[in-house]
């Protein structure tokens, strides 16, 4: 992907679990939207829903243990505050837009297979725009303060000192 190759280190690493996380989380909600809407039952809203929730669960257990390596357990509060904030204005948009695309698109399409796939087609095109936004959020909140590394670690020691320390302004007359 050429994305990854303009991050570097450790973010890499956490871009790549969180693509990895975000593809099965993305296939679980998948397989749950063309087999809900599929049988016939529900309307593209409440499939869509469903399949949104599907996904969420298991995405945030694979963003915080694996992608992030997190298991302090006192930022977990703010971190399931963060996540289900994100997840849920990215949700509300893939549900709106597979909403949109049932109402506009679905009613051009006959047989009730062709129309999964493309509402699962709508999902996943409402899915795509916010999918860097949510990484760089979740960065800020799952990254463990003292596994990154500081920017000027090697200037912050007691042990520098100036090679010549003087006071300003005197001389040495």
């Amino acid at each position: 992907m050429a994305i990854t190759l303009l991050v570097r280190g450790p973010v890499r690493i956490r871009f790549a679990r969180f693509t990895v996380a975000s593809a099965i989380a993305t296939g679980i909600s998948q397989l749950v939207l063309l087999t809900v809407y599929g049988l016939g039952s529900t309307d593209a809203t409440v499939a869509s829903t469903l399949a949104f929730l599907a996904g969420s669960a298991p995405h945030f257990l694979m963003v915080r243990y694996w992608a992030w390596r997190d298991t302090d357990r006192g930022q977990l509060h703010h971190q399931l505050t963060t996540y289900f904030t994100v997840t849920l204005l990215g949700g509300l948009a893939s549900i709106g837009l597979s909403t949109l695309t049932g109402l506009l698109l679905l009613p051009l399409v006959s047989g009730q297979g062709w129309r999964a796939v493309m509402l699962a087609l709508g999902y996943l095109a409402a899915s795509g725009p916010v999918f860097l936004a949510k990484f760089a959020l979740f960065d800020r909140a799952f990254a463990n303060q003292a596994q990154l590394p500081r920017p000027y670690a090697d200037t912050s020691s007691i042990k520098v000192r100036a090679a010549n320390p003087v006071a300003p302004a005197v001389t040495s007359s």
